[in-house]
């Protein structure tokens, strides 16, 4: 499972698999910091371009990427991310973001400092 954030309207997409991520999320928008990831116990990803993208004068062609654990600073733990969070797009695995929240305590990804 993968947790992705679509940055400029603020939606939390739950992906099944890795594939799903690549074949949804364009390589274009993922270079642009559109989409940010998370792995199914919350901790951040990166996407790591296998064939970059190709941007001509006439033309653009979306790269392939893979998703790889991501250094900490690279972006914050979904934990704590979720406040930033607007909506949850309609998924079978969770109802709402409090679920999602739960998920991450269960998980020991919940952090004890929460406001």
């Amino acid at each position: 499972m993968i947790f992705a954030v679509e940055t400029e309207e603020g939606s939390l997409t739950v992906f099944p698999t890795e594939g799903d991520v690549v074949a949804y999320c364009e390589g274009l928008d993922v270079e642009a910091a559109t989409w940010l990831f998370w792995a199914a116990d919350g901790s951040p990803l990166e996407a790591e371009f296998i064939t970059p993208n190709k941007r001509g004068w006439f033309s653009v062609q979306s790269g392939n990427y893979r998703l790889t654990p991501a250094s900490p600073e690279h972006h914050a733990h979904l934990a704590e991310a979720l406040h930033e969070i607007a909506r949850l797009e309609p998924t079978p695995l969770f109802k709402s973001l409090l679920q999602v929240r739960e998920h991450l305590v269960q998980n020991g990804a919940g952090t004890s400092d929460e406001a």
